[in-house]
Parts: C-alpha cells; sequence; structure tokens
C-alpha cells in the first residue's frame, strides 16, 4: 500500500470519528478537540490526488514519447 493511501485511510478513519463522536468531548474540567472536518476533508482531497498520482506511476505504463529524425516534430 502506497503512502499515500495510507495517509487517505488514516484521514478517513478521522473524519468518521469526528463524524461519530463529534468535534468535541468535555468530561468533567478536561476538554478535547479534534482536528476540524474542513481541514480533513482538504487532507483527503489532495491524499486522493497524490494516491491516483502514484498509482498511475506504478501501473507500467510507459510515459516516455520517443521522437526519432525525419520523424513527425522534428526537422
Amino acid at each position: 500500500m502506497s503512502t499515500a493511501q495510507q495517509r487517505l485511510d488514516s484521514v478517513r478513519a478521522q473524519i468518521d470519528e469526528v463524524l461519530q463522536k463529534g468535534q468535541r468531548m468535555r468530561k468533567g474540567d478536561r476538554e478535547l478537540q479534534r482536528a476540524e472536518l474542513a481541514s480533513l476533508r482538504m487532507l483527503e482531497s489532495e491524499y486522493i490526488k497524490q494516491s491516483a498520482r502514484e498509482s498511475a506511476a506504478s501501473s507500467g505504463r510507459s510515459r516516455v514519447t520517443r521522437l526519432y529524425h525525419g520523424g513527425k516534430g522534428i526537422r
């Protein structure tokens, strides 16, 4: 599993936790505040893009364009 995919899974787990348990939790004089949902959504979209780039790079498709002398585009 790629690094971006691992991070994406982690961010999605944090999003689920915020949605299920809420943004803030208070017990007595202690308070826990989780990451902002909007920030997590921005990270999620960034990691989706990174994961797609990593999977495209490792798919084995050659992205090299070869131009030969006498061919199109070279004079």
